[in-house]
């Protein structure tokens, strides 16, 4: 008996330690390749694509976007050759292309003109104009000067030519700010320079201005006024260009039906053409009145041969666009219609040119391509005849990124493309006869305005356990419990064989199509959500919200894209300012995890919507509210129903109201419900010079029984913060999301605590001071009380230097611009970053703490407060610090650089009761670092690794089911994800940790226990008997 007893205890033992082996590897052990980080590179939304085909049949695919972005994509994939990403502020005005050479005009307060090396993206040569205070707003404006590498530019109120390399212009002309000039005609041997004129008392009506320039010396030749009641970029006139027939501007006066030709440099004589003429039928005066014109080529000197441009009518209620061919043999003018289309429905737009291959030799033709915009996609190719060379169609739903709103025809090789865009920022190639995109780019990410995690449902093993873990039945019996974690383990035992005995296993991967590819139909629209998350919290759905209209959610573990919607009123798109998780689902519930999106229309209204989170599935309308310019934020209830977390909109006008979502009578009576009343606060935006406090009020029983989309409580001012004369806001900060405390106070080194000041509505104020410098304020959003301030006077922001914060539990974290370095102890330097830490306390004397129960705004008590300023090593673009999910793993202070790096740096670093001497014994016991006055760089310590990440604007943190880990996400041109341990993976084994050696191990003991046990006991029996 003694034998077969020990045999069995040594068996069990075995059996235990394999089975809970088995459990806590899975996802511990994963291929991390791919897997704890992913990148995405973006250039944004195309403004402008030139698609060049050379002699060599190479193309070049360039663009510039909204996002200042100078791009060159592969044609035959669509990936990024090259890019060079400008300053934020320096928007990008014009793209030219002539041979291997591409040409940008850049800037608003000061000009750039740069030349590029269109195959690698190498800067050839630039020029820059300082900023001038007779600069015109939006004007600028560049071209090639033909058979030359010379620039022609409009930069500040000059007009001047470049050579490669300038030390300075060939010639300067001072234009007298005559115009606002934003148009190049470049000729032979003069240019003309188009502009809307500046009005005055004798010409109070706008026109345009043509100044022409002799090309050799830079002397005027002429100047004067075209196109009365016309300012370039209207759709009633249009300036086209060719190397052949020179440039013309043509448009339409008001109330008019007839168009005007003018020949640049000829002033006489004057053409004038009736519609009929064009269209070739006959058409009520009605239908000319509201006729438009159009430019056709992104580049129309690149190797255009004749005008061409389009004309857009209506006639029996359907609109139809033509093609419009310009030529001009003496004082003979023609205009030949080439095609034409219906376009009620339809985009045209030409190539720019292009080198196509005909019978063994190269011909230029000018090709039109027309793409249908609503429904599936189809589309057409012409070159100069009315029957189409090429077309394609596939399916298309717009609900995904939106309708078509632009199209380039290029070619790869022989076979024709045709690059598509869409008003959600989906760019993709078709080809002729193909059923889906060559290959597409999702550019809508690159204008996110806000972020969300969504936690997703755990695997079915968990998920059930969870279920039965939280029966009130189970939980109410220890024995209960017990014996559902064995047969939870004895699942987790019989699966084991069937994965290899966890010799190979680890994480389970996103298997979501899309995934590795963005060249299949199936890529474009995933057909299988990600709806399970996976046993640590590592996978969970990323939701975006972007200014073009689209929602979109990423898998945070690989970025696959698991679904898109594109929300829009009539016809354009709602720019979405925030995305709240307004419902999680539940293990016991049949409930879905709800999201709402708030937004804006095109005039301003506010705009709600409801969708899956899970599916990306429209629940009912999107609601357009009478209100406009509304805060959003989460109110501490929910909706009884539905329990959906209730959403406070508060408008912004002079007579503030909040409004709620979901606007039912059960949510109003939620809200009234609430034991405290809300309060919120508006003022806090750049410009502004005082923070108001307002108080909601609840109405009679009877108004919240009829509470509607258009109700929204009345509100009284409950306070006000005006800041110092001469001082307006610069920025805000404050805190977003629940904050999750472990410790409530500092222990230091003699075992004193000094207790942390946690205020959750703290907000944090920095403004610009007349007499220089930045104020910094800390203020109570509940009570409006002034809780600290501090002046800054020696430092600056601006939009090239911005001033940026972040607040995590009782320390708030702040960087800018300082124009002379006041820090102690660091080198003396005349300009750099500083950043400051301020944290604080609810006492300078330790063991000292308010006794109350619950923490009030109205509280007279204020914080004691310790500050210290640290020399940044590089210019942050944003700011962010790591969660978990109690809070007891110590957080990383995240940096987003300007140089395209993901800095981590330990929270420790921005102790600000870090000693400036030698420490003492109790502040070593406390683990105090020495003071540095300056943050490191330190590579090991950048997330990013070798990813260049441009333009960060955002950094979010969520927490995993593991308290050693953090998802970090980073957003804004490009978007980079990872997962990050700053304590170090304490509840994690290591990766190389052998669990070969450890089922090895494991079986040599049981084996020795088996072999070594009946020797014991034979030992044993027989020195009783001695």
């Amino acid at each position: 008996m003694l034998g077969g007893h020990s045999l069995t205890r040594a068996a069990l033992a075995a059996v235990l330690a394999a089975s809970s082996f088995s459990t806590a590897v899975q996802g511990l052990f994963p291929d991390e390749a791919g897997r704890i980080d992913w990148y995405r590179a973006q250039i944004g939304v195309p403004k402008s694509i030139v698609a060049h085909t050379q002699e060599d049949r190479t193309t070049n695919i360039l663009a510039i976007t909204d996002r200042n972005v100078l791009a060159s994509l592969k044609p035959d994939s669509g990936e990024i050759a090259w890019r060079q990403v400008f300053d934020p502020t320096e928007r990008i005005n014009a793209l030219k292309v002539r041979g291997s050479l591409a040409l940008t005009h850049s800037g608003d307060s000061e000009a750039h003109v740069r030349v590029w090396d269109a195959q690698s993206g190498a800067l050839a040569w630039g020029f820059s104009q300082p900023p001038s205070p007779s600069y015109k707003a939006n004007s600028g404006a560049a071209e090639f000067l033909r058979k030359s590498q010379d620039v022609l530019a409009v930069v500040g109120d000059s007009l001047v030519r470049l050579s490669p390399h300038p030390s300075k212009p060939v010639w300067e002309l001072a234009l007298n700010g005559t115009a606002s000039y934003k148009r190049l005609v470049v000729q032979e041997s003069v240019a003309f320079v188009i502009g809307d004129a500046v009005r005055t008392k004798r010409h109070p009506k706008p026109r345009l201005h043509v100044v022409e320039v002799s090309l050799k010396t830079g002397l005027v030749k002429q100047q004067y006024d075209v196109g009365t009641e016309q300012a370039l970029g209207r759709s009633s006139n249009v300036v086209v260009e060719s190397k052949e027939y020179g440039g013309y501007i043509v448009w339409r006066d008001d109330k008019n039906i007839v168009w005007n030709v003018h020949r640049l440099g000829m002033q006489e004589p004057m053409w004038d053409i009736y519609h009929a003429k064009l269209v070739q039928s006959e058409l009520m005066p009605m239908d000319m009145l509201t006729s438009t014109l159009g430019e056709l080529d992104a580049d129309p000197g690149l190797i255009a041969d004749k005008p061409r441009f389009t004309l857009t009518y209506t006639k029996d209620t359907k609109v139809k666009t033509i093609v419009i061919e310009m030529t001009h043999a003496k004082d003979k003018l023609e205009l030949r219609k080439v095609v034409g289309f219906r376009s009620d429905s339809a985009i045209v737009a030409g190539s720019g040119g292009a080198t196509l291959p005909s019978s063994g030799a190269s011909q230029t033709e000018r090709a039109v391509v027309a793409v249908r915009t609503s429904g599936d996609i189809s589309w057409r190719a012409y070159a100069n005849s009315k029957t189409p060379t090429h077309s394609g169609e596939f399916a298309y739903d717009t609900a995904t990124y939106g309708p078509v709103t632009a199209a380039t025809l290029y070619y790869a090789g022989s076979e024709p493309r045709v690059l598509i865009q869409t008003s959600g920022g989906l760019v993709a190639a078709l080809a002729p006869g193909s059923n889906a995109p060559v290959w597409f780019r999702d550019e809508s990410l690159a204008h996110a305005t806000d972020m969300t995690f969504l936690e997703l449902p755990a695997p079915a093993s968990s998920a059930e356990h969870a279920a039965k873990a939280t029966d009130p039945s189970i939980l109410a019996s220890p024995i209960s419990r017990y014996v559902l974690r064995w047969v939870e383990t004895a699942k987790s035992l019989a699966a084991w064989p069937a994965s290899g005995f966890g010799l190979f296993g680890g994480a389970s991967s996103d298997a979501e199509p899309g995934s590795s590819s963005q060249s299949t139909l199936e890529a474009l629209v995933p057909t299988t959500p990600l709806t399970e998350g996976d046993h640590f919290g590592f996978r969970k759905l990323s939701i975006f919200g972007t200014s073009t209209g689209v929602v979109a959610a990423l898998s945070s573990q690989s970025g696959a894209r698991s679904w898109t919607r594109y929300l829009a009123d009539n016809g354009t798109a709602v720019a979405i300012d925030r995305v709240f998780i307004s419902r999680r689902s539940q293990p016991l519930a049949n409930t879905a995890s709800l999201l709402t999106v708030v937004g804006r229309t095109g005039h301003g209204n506010a705009v709600v919507a409801t969708l899956d989170a899970l599916t990306g599935e429209l629940l009912g309308d999107i609601h357009v509210l009478p209100f406009k310019k509304v805060k959003a934020f989460e109110l501490p209830t929910t909706e009884g129903a539905t329990e959906q977390q209730l959403l406070g909109l508060a408008t912004t006008g002079s007579e503030p109201r909040l409004a709620i979502w979901p606007a039912t009578a059960d949510a109003a009576k939620a809200f009234c419900a609430l034991p405290e009343p809300v309060f919120f606060d508006l003022g806090a935006s750049s410009g502004s010079s005082q923070l108001r406090g307002y108080r909601a009020e609840c109405p009679a029983e009877a108004e919240l029984d009829a509470w509607k989309e258009s109700s929204a409580f009345l509100t009284s001012r409950s306070w006000t913060f005006d800041l110092p004369k001469g001082e307006v806001l610069l920025a805000a900060s404050e805190y977003r999301g629940a904050q999750t405390t472990a410790l409530l106070g500092r222990v230091l080194g003699d075992r004193s605590v000094l207790y942390k000041y946690i205020n959750p509505h703290l907000v944090t104020l920095a403004s610009r001071r007349d007499a220089g410098g930045i104020g910094i304020y800390f203020v109570d959003r509940v009570s409006g009380r002034l809780l600290y301030s501090a002046v800054h006077e020696t430092a600056s922001a601006s939009d090239k230097q911005p001033f940026l914060a972040t607040q995590s539990e009782n320390r708030v974290i702040y960087q800018f611009w300082q124009e002379s370095s006041s820090v102690e102890g660091a080198q003396p330097r005349s300009k750099g970053y500083v950043t400051v830490v301020a944290e604080m306390f609810e006492s300078d004397k330790p063991d000292t703490r308010d006794e109350s129960k619950a923490f009030s705004s109205f509280d007279l008590s204020l914080p004691h407060v310790i500050t210290a300023a640290f020399m940044a090593p590089e210019p942050a673009t944003a700011l962010g610090v790591t969660r978990t999910g109690s809070q007891i793993t110590t957080r990383d202070v995240l940096f987003g650089l300007s140089s395209g790096k993901l800095l981590s740096l330990p929270d420790q670093m921005f102790d600000p009761r870090r000693p400036k001497k030698a420490p003492t014994k109790d502040e070593q016991a406390e683990g105090l670092m020495p003071y540095m006055p300056s943050l490191p760089l330190d590579p090991k310590r950048v997330l990013s690794h070798g990813n260049v990440v441009f333009g960060i604007a955002h950094i979010k943190s969520a927490p995993t089911h593991l308290e050693s880990t953090s998802l970090v996400a980073s957003y804004g041109l490009d978007l980079f994800f990872t997962r990050t341990s700053p304590s170090g993976t304490f509840d994690q084994l290591s990766p190389s940790f052998s669990k070969v050696n450890l089922v090895v191990t494991t079986l040599a003991l049981v084996i020795g226990c088996l072999l070594g046990g009946p020797m014991v006991r034979r030992k044993l029996t027989n020195q009783a008997w001695a």
